[in-house]
């Protein structure tokens, strides 16, 4: 009797332990599996206060855009810079993602201030998503994914964008 009940708790460690260590593979693919967003908090001119969003798809596609805010305005002909990002370093985010336990990390991993940056990250999965973030997270397991997909862009694309969307944003936002 007790080598039966031994065996049966032993096989329902074993299926215990092969649902936990299954990871969430099935990345979205009908847009961004990524949505990395950094947004400057804190007293500036409204004008500076446009996020970055870098959105990256299954097959590289990594598109970074900015979006109207409170009193923002942005154009439809905003500037938008659009790279191909290699298959290694698409498979190097996925695993960051699983490396880190992302699904595993508390949705506010802000640290008290009163100005600095917001940043947040989703991960889209076909049938589910998840938004971590908040303002300066100091999370080293969120701070090493987001580092990473910023990384995508190279200085200086980023510059030249930066550049690009500050005209389009000081042409339309006069003060």
């Amino acid at each position: 009797m007790k080598k039966k009940l031994g065996l049966f708790v032993s096989i329902m460690l074993f299926i215990g332990f092969i649902a936990g260590c299954s990871q969430k593979t099935n990345y979205a693919t009908d847009g961004p599996f990524v949505l990395f967003t950094y947004s400057p908090a804190g007293p500036d001119d409204f004008r500076n206060m446009y996020s970055h969003n870098y959105a990256l798809y299954e097959n590289g596609k990594l598109v970074l855009y900015t979006e109207p805010g409170n009193k923002l305005k942005i154009g439809d002909d905003a500037p938008v810079l659009e790279t191909q990002v290699p298959k290694d370093d698409v498979a190097k985010v996925k695993q960051l993602i699983e490396q880190n336990k992302f699904w595993k990390l508390k949705k506010d991993v802000s640290t008290e201030s009163q100005d600095g940056v917001f940043l947040y990250l989703t991960i889209n999965l076909t049938d589910e998503s998840k938004t971590v973030g908040g303002l300066n997270p100091s999370e080293p397991k969120f701070i090493e994914i987001t580092d990473f997909i910023s990384s995508l862009v190279t200085k200086e694309e980023r510059k030249s964008w930066n550049e690009e969307i500050k005209d389009h944003i000081y042409e339309l936002n006069p003060e």
